[in-house]
This record gives structure tokens, sequence and C-alpha cells, in this order.
């Protein structure tokens, strides 16, 4: 998981050992939706299948679609008893702060796979050739000491992914997966030790039977959405002023295009918000048409 652009889609393909086609290289996203990929040869013994996910700021879909798709897989691999085994979250060291479309996607992330998932967490740092490394290594350090110092000290690793297909073998290093689960305990002894549970998401709306706006990551959307709606009414009412305000035409017409689009964000904001308030668990629990099989890296 992670923003759009931080190489999701090329890290697993670097461990397929090809720059394999749906890669992206410029700004829009490439991964439009929720995908397997399997690897087609082991890696430290085992069989891989990867779940590339879109960001949260994907070029052509709403934040709330994107959260409804993750919910849907995360919900039926849950109920299915299917082990995630890691969840990777990839950021680009190469960003010089973190900006809000930044912070949004780490604290959802965060939201949606719970504190007790950290142990199962690995961020991975990615663009290191864009980046000098000593200061990339100085950057590093300031986001483990601020952005993710929570995460790491509930057992979250910090990896760097340098393009290599060494580094990327190194990332994905087994640990302990006989305490690795995304399904629900069945033990009844209290002695015995739990196991590191998968993302908080899947038990709160297969267990609890939460609606996804009810959850922890349905929360924290909902607030961003909320914040951007106030920020661009207050921007909307500025923009009104200072057309009405000014004797340019051509600065008439550039303040009224930019309160055009400003609107347009509002309105879409507000879609959003609307579509969170919806009661989507008979759309997420209802009979879906089942994915033939998992595809192969280069299959289409």
């Amino acid at each position: 998981m992670g923003p759009t652009g931080v190489g999701k889609t090329t890290f697993i393909n670097c461990l397929a050992g090809r720059d394999g086609p749906g890669v992206g290289h410029g700004i829009e996203s490439c991964t439009a939706k929720v995908e397997l990929i399997r690897v087609e040869q082991a890696i430290h013994g085992r069989n891989i299948t990867f779940v590339d996910t879109p960001g949260l700021d994907d070029t052509y879909k709403a934040d709330i679609e994107i959260l409804a798709d993750i919910a849907a897989f995360l919900v039926k691999v849950y109920k299915k008893n299917v082990k995630i085994d890691t969840i990777l979250y990839l950021h680009r060291i190469s960003d010089i702060r973190m900006s809000g479309s930044l912070l949004k996607n780490l604290k959802i992330f965060v939201s949606l796979c719970g504190i007790q998932s950290m142990p199962n967490v690995t961020i991975v740092t990615t663009m290191w050739h864009r980046v000098d490394k000593g200061e990339g290594e100085i950057r590093e350090e300031e986001l483990k000491r601020k952005m993710w110092f929570d995460m790491i000290e509930k057992g979250c690793q910090v990896k760097r992914f340098d393009g290599t297909y060494k580094s990327a073998l190194c990332i994905i290093e087994p640990g302990q997966p006989e305490t690795r689960t995304s399904g629900p305990s069945t033990s009844t002894d209290p002695s015995a030790i739990q196991p590191t549970r998968g993302p908080l998401l899947s038990s709160e709306m297969v267990d609890k039977r939460k609606k996804l706006k009810a959850t922890a990551a349905g929360n924290e959307l909902n607030k961003e959405i909320k914040n951007l709606i106030k920020k661009q009414r207050a921007a909307s009412r500025k923009l009104r002023e200072l057309s009405k305000q000014s004797a340019d035409d051509t600065e008439k017409r550039i303040l009224e295009q930019e309160l055009q689009e400003t609107d347009q964000k509002i309105k879409k904001a507000s879609e959003q918000h609307a579509v969170l308030k919806r009661n989507v668990l008979d759309w997420l629990f209802g009979p879906k048409p089942e994915t033939s099989e998992v595809p192969r890296v280069g299959q289409t």
C-alpha cells in the first residue's frame, strides 16, 4: 500500500525479475484496482502472491471507492482465513515534506491496519536514486523520530528499496510466519500465545459487523473529507470576494476559473461524504462473481 507513484508495482515487478507491464513512470496512477499478482518463482522457499492497491490520491477513482475496494478484499480473505504475511507501506524518500495527501494516506493506512498489526507492517522507503544518500538518511531518521515513531514503537520495521532485486529480497525476508494470521483466532486457551492479527478493518467489518463509515479507517477518511470541504469552501468565498473586487478583466477571468475548479472539488468531496454515509455492508458481503485463477506477473 501507499500513495500514487511510490513504486508499488515497480517493487512487485522487480521481484519477478522484469520491468513488466503496468509499471507507472508518470504522475498518473498505474494501479486502478486491488490486484493479485503471483510471482512465478519461489522466493525464500515460499510461493508469494502480492496484493497491489491504488493510492488514496488515485487519478481516476475517489478515495471512498478505493477504501471500499480494499475493504471488500480484506473482508473476503479474512472470512476465508487466508493469511496475510506482511503489509508493506511504501514511501518516497525523495519527498521533501509530508504533504497533506501523504499524511492522509498514512493516517488512513494506520487506522485500517490498527496498532495490533504493526509487527506485520514494514515501511519501505523508495526513490533513493533521486536523492543524495546523506540527505536521504537524514530525512529517513526524521521520519522515524516523528511521523513513524508510534508505528515503530509497536513493532513496525523500516527498510529501503533501492530498485535492486537484492534489496527487494531483503524486504520480504521471512520473519515468524507462525505468529501471523489474518483470520479469526480459534484458540480457547487463555494461556496460549495469541497470534498477531491481520488488519483491524477486517475484524471490525466481519466480527463486529460495522459499517465502513463506523470503522477506524472510515472515521479517519470522514474527518479528512470534512476538513477538505471546509478548506475548499473558505477558498471559494475568498475567490468570490477577489473576483468582485477586481477591475481587471484578465485577472477576473483567472479568478472565476479558479472558483469553478474549487466549486467542482467541493462537489466531488461532498459526493464522497454522502457515499460514506451509506450502508455498504450489503455490497461488501453480498454475492460477487469469483475471479478465475490468480494472474501471474506479465499476464493480462
